[in-house]
């Protein structure tokens, strides 16, 4: 029974952190690349990879590119 508590904490921390979580773990990897490779790999690794995540977030419903749109031109 205590593992079931454990999975339904990690799982509030994850709901509550989520952004965080991700933020670091992006930055950790992003500083990984700059240090392995250079700026310039590390840079492009990102913008492909949010690139692959917009277009994978529109198929599923999740972005309304209107309204993305609408933010930048503010």
């Amino acid at each position: 029974m205590s593992e079931r508590n454990d999975h339904t904490q990690l799982k509030a921390v994850w709901r509550q952190y989520k952004g965080r979580i991700v933020g670091l773990l992006s930055a950790f990897l992003f500083a990984l690349l700059w240090v392995i490779f250079n700026f310039a790999t590390a840079a492009l690794v990102f913008i492909i990879a949010g690139i692959g995540y917009l277009v994978g977030a529109y198929f599923d419903g999740k972005l309304d590119v209107r309204e993305w749109l609408r933010f930048f031109t503010r």
